[in-house]
């Protein structure tokens, strides 16, 4: 959107140039002028200056003054090859010559030719020559600086690349002086700079070794020059101000810096953000531009060739401006990863892609102390993090004092606000709807779907027949979740290979994607969607480790005996199974075999073998490794059982720390209380902390609970923890229908199914749970403690319920119910009694259908 009140110099310079040139010489082409104006002003800063110049003075094209720039000249002289019969070249004031070149002014502020300016400031002027006294123009200068004759050159007959030469090699002897010679004439090429530097060099030395940057501007190419060859002792030129090793200037006032130290010091407080920042560019009115807010400006915004849109432009596609929302990346292969990723200066030698430059970015946070990507610096210019660099300010539609994300002419905006902005609003070219457009001019909705296309066409540009299914599945997510997905390279890489292999889309065509975690994030929107079968992922997870694990032991003899023991034990027992594996089961198995190999591998160390293992050599292993010991356990019992080893046994685990409860009677019910009735707490956190501290429940057992595991039965809801419902007290029961009805996943991609709807607990992934260890942590930060709280629950439940209740309510094996109220009743006393009070077995299950709760 561009602002009715910036000049037209400044929207359309081009425009103005040719429209006043028009009127001047009316029968030339607009395309000759518009070449002329391109030809002398690459960019479009010099357009602007000079639609500006002529804007301001059109008479300048006849006058033949040299009142406006030299773009001026050069740009009347475009004009004139070209044909042009009205527009008068620009002459000397003082010699009404035509020169090519007319960069000084005189004392009046008008451009003069480069002769002009030597007769006016007294270059010219005979003087007294200092070695013959013959009073002519001065050709030469000694040492000192006096005037000599052409018949009276300094030092005749002296080499003074030589002279160079013996200061360099006095520096850093043994250097080959036909070699140093080239260096040096390739930096000093004429001979009266030779006779300069030599002279310089004899009286201070040391410009070479470390103070560079008091010297002329040659003394500090050639100490660069010798520097970058790797001459020991030189160095280059150091800006005082950094101490860094760049380029210095002398400037006028007589002070020596790089360009970085020189515009840090002419920083002042940009119009338009406030930060006080390097002026890169002017308002119109003169204000100071940064150089974040100078493409932000409405008359430095552009028409995107893509999209039509006029915006901030990030790039060019075939010479023609792209804007920052369409502008993509070129592709190459990262310099530093090796990668090919979208990558900065691709077609250089070294092209970066944005997580090197990211992690090239990284510095300790003055403020927080971490180690995070610099986002800025403070006025001490100390790193600051994202975090801690945002500026923050009162929004100025809400007022409210946020980070900044934008900003429109009555100031800054936040987030919430932007996206509510009519500035920030376009037509989406394809649909036509107002509205806040992602690229290439298209809104979000008509967007996704063109870019996941995209992404999965062939080299063809169409997309094969066995991935359209896995297309519509991915078409289903919401239109801003998809893009953020698509917009990843991990996303973007995986699409490629899919798009690049052959035949059907199977579980194996996923298993050589990587990363490995979105490729197992994308088998699981395919599984949701029904393009792939539903496969045990955890088991298939496990076979993968085993396979990868096993096959990383040089030992054949160990990773046969451990490959038999793992397929006979633990794969023949998990693939009977009737329900999936569960995390925990696979996370055992993993550590067992860990454990196996590290003993086989300990047994090695030590000159044995299985056959050859002792008791005594078992027993030593044990207290050398400590309480990972017991896994081996059972590759102890199966290598026994199969021949491999003698009679070992190693001692099983007690129950030590296993039965541990919370300490006090009161704390869970405090806990519980606090669960209940705390609003502040989120709904299930609330009902499966409940459901730990009241009913013993484990975290694996909450996620897999259902939608239809809730029941209604005599105006009471009930809950199946076992296979007989359990009636639930009021307020559990309102909490547990209240989390039914507003229970939601994490699920982006994909979109929502039926299969993700059914679950009290929806996870991240598509059709899956909540993860058993993320409720685990969840409820760690409530003081549920998964194991302690479920011990407390199942003995205060089994000191007044028996054992039958306790199995068909709570879904225990009867032979753990009867473990936990033996555990309720050591001396058994208690046990008797409370059964003896009980008038009949349905009595007992009457009484027992719900247990007690903190409800009041």
């Amino acid at each position: 959107m561009t602002d009715p009140e910036s000049p037209r110099s400044l929207t359309d310079p081009v425009g103005v140039v040719l429209a006043i040139v028009g009127t001047v010489e009316p029968d030339l082409s607009s395309d000759v002028v518009e070449e002329a104006v391109r030809a002398v002003a690459t960019s479009r800063t010099g357009h602007r200056q000079l639609a500006r110049i002529l804007e301001t003075d059109p008479g300048v094209l006849l006058s033949g003054r040299t009142d406006g720039p030299p773009l001026v000249d050069r740009f009347i002289r475009h004009l004139l090859a070209a044909g042009a019969s009205q527009v008068v070249q620009p002459r000397c004031p003082d010699c009404g010559r035509a020169a090519a070149r007319m960069s000084h002014r005189d004392q009046q502020g008008r451009r003069v030719c480069t002769g002009c300016r030597n007769r006016g400031s007294g270059i010219f002027e005979p003087r007294p020559c200092s070695a013959c006294g013959t009073v002519t123009r001065a050709r030469h200068r000694d040492r000192e600086g006096r005037p000599l004759c052409v018949r009276c050159p300094p030092e005749p007959g002296v080499d003074h690349v030589e002279v160079i030469s013996d200061v360099i090699v006095a520096a850093a002897p043994g250097l080959d002086r036909g070699w140093l010679r080239t260096v040096i004439l390739g930096v000093v090429v004429q001979p009266a700079r030779q006779r300069q530097v030599a002279w310089e060099l004899q009286d201070r030395p040391e410009l070479l070794t470390g103070a560079a940057a008091e010297g002329t501007l040659a003394v500090r190419r050639l100490a660069a020059a010798l520097a970058d060859h790797g001459v020991e002792g030189m160095a280059p030129a150091t800006c005082p101000g950094c101490g860094k090793h760049q380029p210095v200037i002398r400037h006028q006032d007589g002070t020596i810096s790089c360009n970085t130290c020189y515009q840090r010091a002419r920083a002042t407080a940009c119009s338009r953000c406030g930060i006080v920042r390097s002026v890169v560019a002017r308002t119109p009115d003169g204000g100071p531009l940064c150089s974040s807010c100078r493409p932000l400006v409405s008359y430095n915004q552009r028409t995107c060739s893509l999209c039509g849109q006029r915006g901030v432009i990030g790039g060019q596609a075939d010479g023609a401006p792209v804007c920052v929302g369409c502008y993509r990346l070129p592709t190459a292969v990262c310099s530093v990863c090796g990668r090919d990723r979208p990558c900065y200066r691709a077609n250089s030698s070294a092209p970066r892609c944005l997580p090197c430059c990211r992690a090239a970015r990284t510095a300790v946070c003055a403020r927080c102390g971490k180690l995070r990507q610099i986002a800025g610096r403070d006025p001490d210019r100390a790193p600051l993090c994202r975090p801690c660099a945002v500026r923050r300010e009162a929004c100025c539609r809400c007022r409210r004092v946020r980070p900044v994300v934008g900003r429109v002419q009555d100031g800054p905006l936040c987030w919430t606000c932007i996206e509510t902005e009519p500035a920030y609003f376009r037509a989406c070219a394809d649909c036509g709807v107002i509205g806040r457009t992602h690229h290439f001019g298209l809104c979000a909705r008509c967007a996704a779907p063109k870019v996941l296309r995209t992404l999965l066409a062939g080299a063809d540009g169409t997309v094969r027949d066995e991935l359209h299914p896995a297309l519509d599945a991915l078409g289903r997510t919401e239109p801003a979740p998809l893009l953020e997905w698509l917009s990843r390279t991990s996303s973007r890489s995986m699409l490629a290979h899919l798009a690049a292999a052959q035949g059907p889309l199977t579980h194996a065509t996923l298993d050589d994607l990587t990363p490995v975690a979105a490729a197992h994030h994308l088998r699981h929107v395919l599984i949701a969607h029904h393009v792939l079968p539903t496969r045990d992922r955890h088991l298939a997870a496990l076979q993968r480790w085993i396979d990868q694990t096993l096959g990383d032991i040089d030992d054949p003899d160990h990773r046969r005996v451990l490959r038999h023991y793992v397929t006979w034990t633990h794969l023949r027992r998990l693939r009977r199974r009737r329900t999936p594996v569960t995390p925990g089961a696979a996370y055992s198995v993993r550590n067992e075999v860990s454990v196996a190999i590290r003993l086989l591998e300990w047994l090695s160390s030590r000159g044995r073998n299985l056959s050859t293992c002792t008791q005594t050599d078992l027993d030593t292993w044990c207290l050398a490794i400590g309480r990972p010991a017991h896994k081996a356990r059972s590759f102890i019992t199966w290598c026994t059982a199969s021949g491999h080893t003698r009679d070992l046994d190693i001692r099983a685990r007690g129950d030590h720390g296993r039965r541990d409860t919370l300490p006090g009677e009161d704390t869970r019910w405090i806990i519980a209380r606090r669960l209940l009735h705390d609003t502040t707490i989120a709904v299930p956190d609330r009902v499966a902390g409940l459901l730990v501290l009241l009913y013993g429940q484990t975290p694996s057992r909450i996620t897999t609970l259902t939608a239809d595991d809730i029941t209604h039965f005599r105006g009471e809801v009930h809950l199946c923890l076992g296979p007989q419902p359990l009636a639930l007290p009021r307020p559990i029961a309102e909490l547990v229908l209240t989390l039914a009805d507003t229970r939601r996943g994490h699920v982006s991609l994909g979109g929502r199914t039926d299969e993700q709807h059914r679950w009290l607990f929806p996870g991240r992934l598509p059709g899956q749970p909540l993860h058993t260890a993320t409720l685990a942590r969840r409820l760690a930060t409530l003081d549920v403690h998964s194991r302690i709280s479920r011990n407390s629950a199942l003995m205060g439940n089994a000191a007044s319920v028996p054992a039958k209740a306790l199995s068909s309510l709570l879904g225990l094996s009867i032979v753990g119910a009867q473990r936990w109220i033996k555990l309720a009743h050591p001396s058994g006393d208690d046990y008797a009694a409370t059964i003896t009070r009980r008038a009949t077995a349905d009595a007992d299950d009457s009484d027992a259908a719900s247990c007690h709760s903190p409800c009041e």
